[in-house]
């Protein structure tokens, strides 16, 4: 890998980096399925740019009830989009943050321009604690029942985008004089780089309604995307489809015990319990969207299932 400067004003700078990228734009087809390069010692040349940006919007709405008998609750939904050029989303799906990013077009910045991979259309959120009284008439029912504390967070939003491409490379299809007119490979504008996007399928660029199951099984099949003509890049973008939603309760319970002990000196306990994801529910994600892949449109993974953790701790 290696990098390249351009020196001399803004709109030279994109002039000539333009024409030196363009000139691999359909190289393997003018060379009959061979790829050349200017040096053949690079496989490839990491660049960078600074005219990127991203654009937001989002709303809120709240509705909160005060802590008033033991009791308090807070609800909140927010409606929002987020564009921008690159952007990464691992840590919102359990994965590690990245550095770099495929990029669907050299020299075409607007072809990146999409939703954000941290773009949530939609999310609730929901959060309460209550107290347990402890006004009971019979010690082992205040013992037992008095002096809970309960607390849960509700979490609902709707899936994080993903982008389909294919990691395919360039298969060409020969006439009888040894031209190519041809690809039954990926690799749509042949410039040598392995990841390529398809024309907009007839069912368009969204889809809404998938159930955990269908994701499971396969949302929608690779012979339903388009092959874009030959040497030329696909229409359908950047982050068009959404992975499954995202629902989960989260439950923690606790109280204290004191109890007489040696000599007149108190024992006093304190237990917790930790609920995560209370209702064990499946939640989806990594949905593969590489066409060439046997897997295509399925989602592979899930986030934890539920688990429990409890403590006890004594002082005196």
């Amino acid at each position: 890998m290696a990098e390249v400067n351009y020196s001399g004003t803004a709109a030279h700078h994109e002039e000539v980096f333009n024409s030196d990228i363009n000139r691999f734009a359909g190289d393997l087809i003018k060379n009959k399925g061979q790829l050349t390069r200017l040096n053949p010692y690079f496989a490839g040349i990491t660049y960078g740019r600074t005219d990127g940006n991203s654009f937001g919007n989002y709303g809120s709405v709240e509705v909160r009830q005060s802590y008033s008998h033991g009791f308090s609750i807070q609800g909140i939904y927010t409606f929002g989009k987020v564009l921008d050029y690159y952007s990464t989303s691992n840590t919102l799906d359990s994965g590690s943050v990245t550095t770099s990013t495929n990029v669907i077009q050299n020299g075409d910045l607007k072809a990146q321009r999409g939703r954000a991979d941290f773009d949530i259309r939609n999310q609730f959120t929901a959060a309460g604690t209550w107290n347990s009284p402890e006004h009971y008439s019979k010690a082992w029912e205040r013992n037992t029942l008095g002096g809970w504390k309960l607390g849960g967070v509700w979490v609902m939003h709707s899936g994080l985008p993903f982008t389909v491409y294919t990691s395919a490379a360039f298969s060409p299809v020969f006439n009888s004089s040894g031209q190519v007119v041809g690809n039954k490979g990926g690799d749509y504008n042949a410039d040598g780089y392995n990841y390529d996007v398809p024309d907009v399928p007839s069912f368009g660029s969204s889809i809404s309604g998938k159930s955990p199951h269908q994701y499971l099984k396969g949302i929608f099949s690779a012979s339903a995307f388009p092959t874009p003509p030959l040497g030329k890049e696909g229409d359908l973008g950047r982050n068009t489809y959404n992975q499954p939603g995202f629902n989960n309760v989260d439950l923690t319970a606790g109280k204290e015990f004191t109890t007489g002990f040696l000599f007149g000196d108190k024992l006093h306990m304190e237990f917790m319990a930790e609920f995560y994801n209370l209702f064990n529910r499946v939640n989806l994600h990594g949905v593969n969207s590489d066409l060439s892949s046997s897997l295509f449109g399925h989602s592979t993974d899930q986030l934890p299932a539920r688990s429990i953790q409890m403590h006890l701790r004594a002082r005196f």
